[in-house]
């Protein structure tokens, strides 16, 4: 008599690790030949139990991750993009122990069941393979994923796959406003393809919180710039943002570059001081605001990355105040932060001006004030005062100028005082001072000016309240201090 011990040994394949499952089985007083046959069975019987095992344990979930071999993953075939929703459709499940489907999606790559990623539809209808996924945000990519689960609650994962919106499909393609006209945000953002013009006699209003794209391209091919989109005001523009939602003026170009679309020029402007932009952005414009002929108030403005000009105004007695301009003229040494061309000149208040390829303020005719304002970073010069030189330049702060005040009217004429100049790096090519062609007045100082956190490129982020260590405090007219007046109202935070 003899009696057979069989064992199978089963391998765990994701960590190797030996498990074992044994039968025994005694053959006894069988012939030989019946041994033999009855051991084939047998051992064909735990071979197959052992491939069952082999593949439960080769499937077993870990971390998160799809499950092979146990949940069928479908394919995600499509998923077609519109302004605010996609369309998605995918593949059906035919798995027996098939439960539902998940869809998952979020703005990054690698979509995965987590926190970083929102649930956006779960069905367990096994033919419900379509779902339009509604409150997206206009030119945004957004990637998908199929989550299949089985009774076990355990999931395979489709094919990731990316849409991007396509902007607001509100555009106001060209032409004439024949009519008072109102942006509100429901119908942000707003797309310019073409110059809008505002006939004289009417009003475009603005509401906070609206976000205006300009095209690179004119339908009307007319304006300051015949292949740019701009906004030009005949009649009357009132665009009044808040610290907390501001107005924005930007291009419509996916990659944004300065001097993307014209800008907004106001022209002879019937509206007169009615014409208001306060709190608003205006970026990658070629010239961000020109005014001719034009009263109008522009406060709390932020203008950067710009072409040719930051503001400029022909005769027009324009209030620029708390105002940040920056990164203006791309290389160009003929650009301005601000450009005043014939009187009556812009007023300009308690501004910082910094980064451009050329003057700071250039002040072509006519006499202009600049008053606490803090002037940085101008390759050319801080203030250059080209044919007359009646300005009433005080209280200001020029840090990091090629030259702080250049005069190229008659010697003398300008008489600047109380202002601040610091480290202008190249004065000795001008006679060896900060002045060019015209005298500090016995108020004026030349010492650090100990600003918090100033920062000249993107004064957004700045700080430019003085330190208490610092020489300008009560050092201006009547006792102020040098420099911004009132930090706090200056710009957009």
């Amino acid at each position: 008599m003899k009696s057979l011990l069989y064992k199978v040994f089963i391998l765990n394949m994701s960590n190797y690790q030996k498990a074992e499952n044994s039968a025994r089985i005694i053959l006894n007083g069988y012939p030989d030949s019946k041994k033999r046959v009855n051991r084939a069975i047998f051992m064909l019987f735990l071979f197959v139990t052992a491939i069952t095992f082999i593949n439960i344990s080769c499937t077993s979930k870990s971390g998160g991750d799809k499950v092979t071999g146990i949940v069928t993953p479908v394919n995600l075939a499509r998923v077609a993009m519109a302004t605010n929703s996609a369309d998605i459709e995918w593949t059906i499940n035919y798995d027996e122990d098939y439960s539902s489907y998940v869809v998952y999606r979020g703005t990054k790559q690698n979509v995965a069941i987590n926190s970083d990623y929102k649930m956006v539809f779960r069905s367990t209808e096994r033919y419900k393979v379509k779902f339009t996924d509604w409150g997206l945000e206009p030119g945004t990519k957004y990637y998908y994923k199929v989550f299949t689960f089985n009774t076990n609650n355990e999931y395979g994962a489709s094919n990731e796959v990316m849409g991007e919106t396509p902007m607001s499909a509100n555009m106001v393609f060209n032409g004439e406003l024949t009519e008072d006209t109102k942006w509100t945000k429901a119908m942000s953002p707003i797309v310019v393809k073409g110059d809008v013009t505002v006939k004289s006699g009417k009003t475009l209003t603005i509401d906070p919180g609206v976000t205006v794209r300009l095209s690179a391209n004119d339908l009307q091919c007319g304006g300051n710039f015949s292949q740019k989109s701009e906004l030009i005001i005949k009649g009357t523009l009132k665009a009044e943002g808040n610290s907390v939602e501001p107005i924005i003026f930007m291009s419509n170009e996916r990659y944004n570059t300065p001097g993307d679309w014209g800008g907004i020029s106001f022209e002879n402007a019937s509206g007169n001081t009615n014409n208001i932009m306060k709190y608003c952005k205006i970026i990658h414009a070629s010239t961000a605001v020109n005014v001719i002929g034009t009263q109008c108030i522009l406060e709390n403005l932020q203008i950067s990355h710009i072409l040719g000009y930051g503001i400029v105004s022909t005769n027009a007695a324009v209030a620029i105040r708390y105002c940040q301009i920056n990164d203006v003229g791309q290389g160009n040494s003929q650009a301005a932060l601000i450009n005043t061309k014939t009187p009556p000149n812009a007023n300009i208040y308690n501004c910082v001006l910094g980064a451009s390829s050329g003057y700071g303020i250039f002040i072509e005719q006519g006499p202009a004030t600049i008053d606490h304002c803090v002037i940085a970073e101008c390759a050319v010069a801080g203030i250059y005062c080209k044919n007359e030189a009646l300005d009433t330049v005080n209280n200001n702060v020029m840090v990091n100028n090629r030259v702080a005040i250049k005069n190229a009217g008659a010697p003398g004429d300008l008489k600047p005082d109380f202002n601040n100049v610091y480290n202008t790096a190249d004065f000795s090519n001008y006679g060896g001072a900060f002045y060019s062609n015209c005298t500090a007045g016995a108020n004026s100082l030349n010492v650090n000016p100990k600003f918090v956190n100033p920062d000249y490129k993107n004064p957004e982020y700045g700080d430019f309240n003085l330190d208490a260590s610092s020489t300008l405090l009560k050092k201006g007219m009547s006792g102020s201090d040098m420099g911004l007046q009132n930090p706090i109202r200056f710009g957009i935070k």
